[in-house]
C-alpha cells in the first residue's frame, strides 16, 4: 500500500490550546506509512457542487480528499460528509453524533444495562412548565456541553428553572446528584482496548474536571470495572474516547458520559502511556498496516 494521506483537523481556537498535543500527532504521523497534515476547519467549506460531494478552501478551490481524518473538532455532519466521500474519520460520525449528545449517550448506556444515576431527558419548556419527580440537589447539564462547563447544581425546583432559563440550550439532562460528588474516573479507550485510567478529584465543588482545577492520580480498574467498560467498547467502534464514571454510595461505577474529542493531559501526567502512538497504530491497523 502506498503512503496514507491524513488530516489532523482542528479549529484555530482549540489548536492554540492544544498545539503541543497536535504536534505529537504531526511528529508521529509523518513517517513511511503516512503523511499527516494539520488542517483548520475554519478554512474548509463543504457541500454539493454540480451534484458532487465537495470540500473546498475559502476561495472555492477543491481540496484533494485524504485517506483518513483525525477529527479534533465537533462537527458530526462534516464527519458524515467525509465518510460519504469514502474517507475514514476518527472518531466516526456515529460516535460524534451519539457522544456529543448526553441524552443519546445515556439512552445507549441504558440499552446496555450500564448503571447510572436516575436521569431525565428534558427540553426547556418541559422544565419550566411544571415540577417533575427529580431528587434534589439535582445536576442539570446541557446535552452538548463539554469539559464540565455547562453543568450546574440546583438545590430546588426554582433554582433549576432559573438555570434552564438562563442557558441558550433548549435540551438538557437532569440527574440526581451522585453519592460521592467531586470524584470521577476517566477511562481512556483506543479502538477496542483500554489504554489507561485516571481518578479526578475536585478541590472544591461537585465537578472533578482537571480543566476546572481538579487533581488527578493513576487509577487501577478492578475486574468488575473493566467488565463495565468492555461492554461499552463492544457496542461501539471507537477511535479514541474518554469514558467517565462517577461513584455510588458503595464505591461502584455509575456511567457519566463519553468524551468524543478527549484530551489526554491527565493520562500523560500520571503515566508513561503514549496515547497518540496507540491511536495512530489503531488507525494504521484499520487500513491493514501492521505496526
Amino acid at each position: 500500500m502506498s503512503e496514507l494521506k491524513g488530516w489532523l483537523l482542528y479549529t484555530k481556537e482549540h489548536y492554540k490550546i492544544n498545539s503541543a498535543f497536535a504536534q505529537r500527532f504531526i511528529d508521529l504521523g509523518n513517517n513511511g506509512r503516512s503523511s499527516l497534515k494539520l488542517m483548520f476547519k475554519d478554512d474548509i467549506y463543504f457541500g454539493v457542487i454540480n451534484n458532487v460531494l465537495t470540500v473546498t478552501d475559502r476561495y472555492g478551490n477543491s481540496i484533494d480528499k485524504p485517506d483518513f481524518v483525525i477529527n479534533r473538532t465537533i462537527d458530526p455532519l462534516f464527519s458524515r460528509h467525509l465518510e460519504a466521500m469514502n474517507v475514514k474519520v476518527f472518531n466516526s460520525s456515529e460516535i460524534a453524533e451519539i457522544c456529543n449528545d448526553k441524552s443519546r449517550t445515556c439512552l445507549e448506556m441504558a440499552r446496555l444495562n450500564i448503571p447510572m444515576v436516575n436521569t431525565f431527558f428534558l427540553d426547556k419548556k418541559s422544565i419550566i412548565s411544571q415540577e417533575f419527580p427529580v431528587e434534589y440537589p439535582a445536576v442539570i447539564k446541557t446535552v452538548g456541553g463539554r469539559g464540565g462547563k455547562e453543568v450546574f447544581l440546583a438545590r430546588d425546583y426554582n433554582e433549576l428553572c432559573k438555570i434552564a432559563t438562563a442557558l441558550p440550550s433548549e435540551r438538557f439532562v437532569v440527574q440526581k446528584l451522585s453519592s460521592a460528588p467531586g470524584r470521577d474516573v476517566r477511562v481512556f479507550v483506543v479502538g477496542k482496548e483500554i489504554a489507561g485510567a485516571v481518578l479526578r478529584i475536585s478541590k472544591s465543588g461537585f465537578k472533578a474536571n482537571f480543566s476546572l482545577g481538579g487533581n488527578c492520580e493513576p487509577y487501577k480498574l478492578s475486574r468488575e470495572e473493566k467488565g463495565i467498560v468492555n461492554r461499552i467498547i463492544d457496542r461501539f467502534d471507537f477511535g479514541m474516547v474518554g469514558i467517565d464514571f462517577i461513584f455510588d454510595d458503595k464505591g461502584s461505577f455509575l456511567f457519566n458520559e463519553i468524551e468524543d474529542v478527549a484530551g489526554s493531559r491527565t493520562l500523560s501526567m500520571t503515566s508513561s502511556i503514549d496515547i497518540v502512538k496507540l491511536y495512530l497504530d489503531h488507525i494504521f491497523k484499520s487500513f491493514g498496516i501492521l505496526t
